[in-house]
Order: structure tokens, then sequence, then C-alpha cells
């Protein structure tokens, strides 16, 4: 299994096989890609909650898995466009043009509540009142595996795995066309852990060497290329 490095370009690897988007990250094509490790913003040391993250492509989606190791899983918002950051969460953030401000983001809760947004720039980020209310992405699938017992901080929890299909289609700044092999995008995966085992009580991390603890800054991200 291969290790992206931080200063490199990630490769994300073409596949044929067909993902079921479980959570289980069973096949072939996963243990194929390159690992994402996730460190802590600004100081960017090792986590105390590890995550793996791993993307993949086709002609039709972007594909994102993660392996979440967490002593304590809890998620209970279930409205599609909740505040999930503000629970467990792993989060998505992607620009198909680095050099243009419309960015991308999905924040995802253990439960599968799914935050999407497409901001027209990093100042709207942050704002619920300044993104696209009106937009949702169309046809996203998300699976969700969970090794302990979610919302129950008595018992030891182990991990949880996530699987999402983010269609091409659904990304207007794509205008229907998915991306050819040599493109570069920027992204990056980022994370919130509120645990009762963290000494703060809550631990981010992202995959990208952030100098700020802003995961909407884009300037701060890593680049993607997409190969075949």
């Amino acid at each position: 299994m291969r290790q992206a490095k931080k200063e490199q370009i990630y490769q994300c690897h073409y596949t044929g096989e067909k993902i079921k988007i479980d959570g289980n990250l069973t096949e072939t094509a996963w243990q194929k890609a390159q690992v994402l490790d996730f460190f802590v913003p600004v100081t960017n040391k090792p986590v105390i909650s590890k995550t793996e993250g791993r993307i993949l492509w086709d002609k039709k989606y972007l594909y994102v898995g993660f392996k979440a190791y967490d002593k304590d899983i809890w998620g209970y918002l279930t409205k599609h466009d909740s505040q999930t950051c503000q629970e467990d969460v792993l989060e998505i953030f992607f620009k198909p043009d680095p050099k243009a401000e419309p960015y991308y983001n999905f924040e995802i809760n253990a439960l599968g509540t799914v935050y999407d947004a497409f901001s027209m720039n990093r100042r709207a980020g942050g704002g619920d009142h300044h993104r696209w209310r009106s937009w949702n992405c169309k046809g996203l699938k998300v699976g969700i595996k969970i090794k302990g017992t979610l919302n129950d901080y008595t018992d030891l929890d182990e991990y949880w795995q996530m699987e999402v299909a983010i269609p091409f289609a659904s990304l207007p700044t794509l205008n229907g066309r998915p991306p050819s092999a040599g493109d570069v995008w920027k992204f990056h995966l980022s994370r919130y852990d509120y645990s009762v085992y963290l000494k703060d009580g809550v631990e981010l991390s992202s995959c990208a060497p952030l100098k700020h603890a802003d995961f909407h800054n884009a300037d701060e991200w890593i680049r993607m290329k997409f190969v075949e």
C-alpha cells in the first residue's frame, strides 16, 4: 500500500472496478489507492485519533473513502444540511479549477447525514446564510460502517468507515463533463472528532499541511492529479 507524502501531488487513480457504496472499503481498487494521513492544523503534529483517506475516480463519480479511528463515535443530526460539523464528522473539500474561486464541500456525520455546499468564494464557506442554499448534490451516495456502538460513550469504540460517491454530473462548474486524465484539482479531506476521551474534548485534523485552522482556505489545500 503506497503512502501519499504531503509535499507531493496526490495521484487519484482511475478504477474500472464497480464500487459498492456500503462503507466496507473492501474492493481491490481501495487497497491500491494512495493513503492520505491526517495531521493537526497549524502544528501539523500527529493526531490522537488517526484517520486514513483514499480517493478514486471513474467517468461518473469521484469516490472518497475514510477510515476514522474513534473511541467515542456519536452523531444525532438527521436533517439534510444540518450543522454536522458540531458532531463527529468527515469532510471533503475540492476546487475543480485551482485558479477559480468556486469550491465544493461535503460534511457528513456518522449517521450519514449530509451537509453539502457549493460556495462561490472562500469567504462564503463559514456562513450558512452565504452558501448556495438551492444546491444539493443530486445522486450523491454515502455508505457508513461502524465498528463500535454509536452514541454510547460508556464503551470503547474502534473506528468508523465512510464511502462517498460524488457524481460529476451534479457539479455545476463541470458543465456535465467528467475530469480527464492529467487534470489537477485542489482539495483536502478533514475531520472533527469530539470525544470524552480527548483532553480538549475535540480534535481537528486534515490531510493538508494547514498553517491555519481554517478548512475553507483553499490557498493551503493540496493538489490532486487524475491518472489512469
